[in-house]
């Protein structure tokens, strides 16, 4: 029985068996022992998702990753996986829910760069860690962010004219937030950071003649408050791309960020050398 409830691969037990054992498990409520499975496999079955947050974050912000989220743990929940969810400091991160739980993988979203190190010491060699939305100076440790420069060169194609401005997320990983102004290809002084819905609408109200780029669906939603929403063209990051108004342009993704980091997981935790040969993955948007 205990074959078949925890899956063992290398046994060789009839279909109509499996079956059984599993109508019974089911009709019993039977539930596994999770700290019994973590003695017998040396596995914990337990994946981490640390959140880097700061205080006073705004709305936009606050549910930026929440699909993220949602869809990376249904799709371990589906492998026989549970998640360990964690919201650290970003500035100075406390790290005893990470040394009170083994985890089996991580993932580390919008770290600062001088945190990084700090956060991935407290996990073991071989311990599979990837990086969300961040660019790290590591070749140890894979990232995944979204090709933001395609993105870009798309959102620019959806006007006859250049556009005359840009609205973008702020993030954590600072090298990551430059990298994401040299690839909006628009004159600085005409690039907003939405870090207040104040000061976002008074850079608008200046520029509400113009057409304008916004990275991030939750801040398009805002702007539209405020501007012509078919003036807009819209990076969907958050992959709620239906909450914007239908007047605006849309570039989505489709939750190809945590199909991504949920595959590359995979490829890791089966074996550690397994994953691609180049540690970033850059994620290009949906074709229209």
């Amino acid at each position: 029985m205990s074959y078949v409830l925890n899956n063992v691969a290398n046994q060789t037990i009839p279909d109509e068996t499996k079956c059984r054992v599993l109508d019974v498990a089911k009709q019993l409520n039977y539930v596994p022992n999770l700290a019994a499975r973590s003695l017998v496999k040396q596995k914990s079955g337990l994946i981490g998702i640390l959140i880097n947050r700061v205080d006073n974050e705004g709305i936009w912000r606050q549910l930026r990753y929440a699909s993220f989220i949602n869809r990376l743990e249904r799709l371990l929940t589906d492998r026989g996986y549970h998640v360990v969810l964690s919201s650290l400091d970003a500035v100075s991160p406390k790290l005893d829910i990470i040394s009170e739980r083994k985890l089996d993988g991580v993932l580390v979203v919008d770290v600062k760069q001088e945190n990084f190190h700090l956060i991935s010491s407290h996990f073991s060699v071989g311990v599979p860690l990837i990086v969300v939305d961040s660019i790290i100076e590591d070749s140890l440790f894979y990232k995944v962010n979204y090709d933001y420069e395609d993105a870009f060169a798309k959102a620019r194609a959806s006007f006859l004219l250049e556009p005359g401005y840009a609205i973008i997320d702020s993030f954590n990983n600072a090298e990551l937030a430059q990298s994401i102004r040299f690839s909006t290809g628009i004159d600085p002084g005409l690039i907003h950071v939405m870090e207040d819905e104040e000061q976002l609408k008074r850079f608008l109200v200046r520029n509400a003649e113009k057409t304008g780029i916004v990275l991030n669906e939750l801040v398009g939603a805002i702007a539209a408050k405020y501007v012509n929403p078919s003036k807009l063209t819209v990076i969907c990051t958050s992959d709620c791309p239906d909450i914007l108004p239908a007047a605006v342009t849309r570039i989505q993704y489709d939750h190809r960020k945590s199909e991504e980091s949920f595959q590359l997981m995979m490829k890791l935790l089966d074996n550690p050398m397994n994953g691609p040969e180049h540690k970033y993955i850059e994620i290009k948007a949906s074709p229209d």
